[in-house]
């Protein structure tokens, strides 16, 4: 083992000063990366001072190799080991420690303060909601916001009278006003003005003396609730269009009609003409 082997340099962390003493071959010539126990930083480490040079051992006599081994031995022994002391077994001045002590404060993490004058979003959203209920408290109780409310409430009132009125004397309201007539029917609600109305009609077309017959029948009911004048009755008869090719006008055999009372309607007509292909049934004036 030469001398170069056992030689010793001294190196420093250029992070936070801590000196080692370390022998030279650990290094090398080169350097080395090395991570120092203070701070736990690396660096590539070169002696501070080249080793002593190197004895030839053609210089040594072989008699005297053993001893000055057993001496390089007990020397290497004496050096501080190549792996770097605790940091604890180093000694440490004040100020070191109160610089190690700001660096470990600086990298420490750092817990995040809300602003001194933060608002929790929730709290903002429940103080408007009852800053708003008492806002409409106090509106509530104003002689203005009390009209208000009556008028709304006598203009509901107004709105259904006026529906149910429409409804119960659609017929009289129909009778004096006949353009309303549409307007109900377009709502599905149609109006007998007339208060009497055709079931059960019937055609029958027949041969009398070689002539064609058309006869006509059919039954009057009085769905009005008191008696109703029979007015005259127009028969038409229609083509496939619901043109009308032929009419005329029947006068019932009664003049007047009791709520619910039915009476039978019949008529005929010699040779229709040609084309005609149903029937319709109408009152020719309002019943009084």
């Amino acid at each position: 083992m030469s001398s170069a082997d056992l030689a010793t340099v001294v190196i420093a962390c250029p992070h936070c000063g801590t000196r080692y003493q370390v022998p030279f071959s650990t290094l090398g010539s080169d350097g080395r990366e090395v991570q120092c126990a203070q701070c736990g930083k690396s660096w590539h480490a070169q002696a501070d001072v080249p080793p002593p040079p190197a004895i030839e051992p053609d210089r040594l006599f072989p008699e005297d190799e053993a001893a000055l081994d057993l001496a390089f031995e007990t020397e290497e022994k004496a050096v501080a080991p190549a792996t770097f002391p605790h940091p604890a077994s180093i000694p440490l001045d004040a100020d070191h420690e109160r610089t190690l002590a700001e660096i470990r404060a600086a990298i420490a993490p750092k817990v995040k303060k809300p602003p001194a004058n933060a608002v929790d979003p929730a709290a903002i959203k429940k103080a408007a909601a009852s800053f708003d209920r008492r806002q409409r408290r106090v509106v509530g109780k104003l002689p203005f916001a009390r009209v208000r409310r009556t008028a709304r409430l006598g203009a509901l009132v107004l709105l259904v009278s006026m529906l149910v009125l429409g409804f119960s004397l659609r017929t009289d309201l129909v009778r004096w006003f006949p353009s309303l007539a549409g307007l109900y029917a377009a709502i599905g609600l149609p109006v007998n003005v007339v208060g009497l109305e055709f079931q059960d009609s019937k055609t029958i077309n027949t041969l009398r003396e070689g002539k064609m017959v058309m006869q006509i029948s059919a039954r009057i009911r009085s769905v009005a609730s008191r008696p109703v004048r029979v007015p005259p009755i127009l028969v038409s008869l229609l083509n496939e269009q619901g043109g009308a090719v032929y009419e005329w006008t029947v006068t019932p055999s009664v003049a007047e009609m009791d709520p619910g009372e039915v009476m039978d309607f019949a008529t005929e007509v010699n040779s229709p003409p040609n084309g005609a292909v149903s029937v319709r049934l109408s009152f020719t004036t309002k019943a009084s």
